[in-house]
């Protein structure tokens, strides 16, 4: 059984209160996840509860393929720094999930937000259909920020724990989706036959509406020359780049909004931005490209001269991949405290925490550490509501109670991806000192 540290064993500060290192924290959230978020290593969304009217415990599962994708690269960053087998065990079943989720179809190419078997119950909101073979019924309507997850988690993998026959599942399936998006004149084309809504990186509405698919375009590209190794990608790549002028556009991805106002920055978006960054900053040696991409993600960490660009929201992706990309590591304080006070009722109902309580060994105190938020900045997590992730919501305006019983639970993949990635850079110490 999984043993955490007691209050008398905290390695530091203000965790005290509360009896958990990060460390022991990021133990939590990872027994959580492979006791109730994991489907043969798919990773789910929101746990539904248990009603009168349903006695099984369901899941809402809009974003499978965009989770799963990050939960691979957590995982991958994982084990590149514990060589634990049993990490890479994880790693690799999530690789073949994913690999589920992009072949489920039966169209090449074209990837599904979640799959689900055929003959177990299930409550989800979504259009469902069955697979070819009738095993799984698979979601369809697959958006950009679905391909965008999906390969932040396939690069990372294949770089730091896949095996010769994992890097040919990823190759085929990041290979089948670039093409299938090149065919169809750069939209992702659904079942029906029809662009989905949020599928569309080609050049007009690129540049109209939402220079972020030129950034993310690009992550395909370069995703998928890294991967297969063929130079078609790599041509490709430059000539939207280059050609086509996506590089350039990449610069402006972030919309610049006052986010004092609610509901007018898209933070799932900025999510996104930050996922695209890393494998091209990662991948890219030309120095005018690279150039292109570092001003983009100054820019969006560090905003303008209106209005705040997402440095303030102490988010650990952000301010963690601002530290290894642009140099700039302030931030890292500020994100490491976010994880030292992220809470566990911000995903749990109290008799969920109870129980890890129980059967873990810890003690949790609900009660904020963080200073008391200042009018018009972000709020601290530990003062927030409960939320699906904590880096996509509204950090300005999602202030309130947790106390209350929630009908849905929600896993830890996001304080999960800031931990590891922490680690990963060498922004956190493993014995938690910073």
């Amino acid at each position: 059984m999984l043993r955490l540290c007691l209050v008398s064993c905290v390695m530091w500060g203000t965790a005290a209160a509360e009896g958990l290192s990060m460390a022991d924290k990021a133990a939590v959230f990872q027994h959580d996840m492979e006791a109730r978020f994991l489907l043969e290593g798919q990773a789910l969304c929101k746990l539904k509860l248990p009603t009168a009217n349903r006695d099984f415990v369901a899941y809402n599962m809009p974003d499978n393929a965009y989770m799963t994708g990050i939960y691979l690269g957590t995982l991958a960053m994982k084990y590149a720094l514990t060589h634990d087998p049993k990490d890479k065990a994880a790693a690799q079943q999530c690789i073949r999930a994913l690999h589920l989720l992009f072949t489920v179809s039966g169209k090449k190419g074209l990837l599904a937000r979640a799959a689900w078997p055929a003959d177990k119950p299930m409550e989800d909101d979504g259009i469902w259909r069955l697979s070819p073979d009738g095993v799984y019924k698979w979601r369809g309507d697959v958006s950009s920020d679905q391909v965008n997850g999906a390969l932040f988690g396939y690069p990372l993998a294949y770089d730091l724990v896949a095996d010769e026959d994992d890097k040919a599942l990823i190759a085929g399936d990041v290979a089948a989706v670039t093409d299938y998006i090149l065919e169809n004149d750069l939209r992702i084309v659904g079942y029906d036959g029809k662009p989905t809504q949020w599928g569309k990186y080609y050049p007009r509405y690129v540049k109209s509406w939402e220079k972020m698919n030129a950034l993310l375009w690009l992550q395909v590209l370069k995703v998928a020359h890294h991967v297969t190794g063929q130079e078609r990608y790599a041509e490709a790549y430059r000539k939207w780049a280059v050609d086509e002028g996506y590089a350039a556009l990449a610069v402006g991805a972030r919309r610049m909004l006052n986010p004092a106002i609610p509901g007018v920055v898209n933070h799932d978006d900025d999510v996104s931005i930050f996922l695209a960054y890393d494998p091209l900053l990662r991948y890219e040696t030309d120095p005018d490209l690279r150039r292109f991409f570092v001003e983009s993600l100054r820019r969006a960490w560090e905003g303008n001269e209106k209005y705040p660009g997402v440095k303030p929201e102490a988010n650990p992706l952000f301010a963690f991949t601002a530290a290894k990309y642009l140099g700039d590591a302030s931030g890292v304080k500020p994100a490491i405290d976010t994880l030292r006070w992220f809470p566990l009722d911000m995903k749990w109902n109290r008799a969920t925490v109870a129980k890890y309580e129980k059967e873990l060994g810890f003690a949790f105190d609900p009660a904020p550490k963080s200073p008391e938020p200042q009018a018009g900045k972000p709020v601290p997590v530990d003062r927030r509501v409960k939320m699906w992730s904590a880096w996509v919501n509204d950090p300005y305006h999602t202030a309130g109670d947790r106390s209350a019983d929630h009908p849905m639970e929600f896993n830890g993949h996001d304080y999960l991806l800031g931990y590891w990635m922490g680690r990963y850079f060498g922004l956190i110490d493993v014995d938690g000192t910073r």
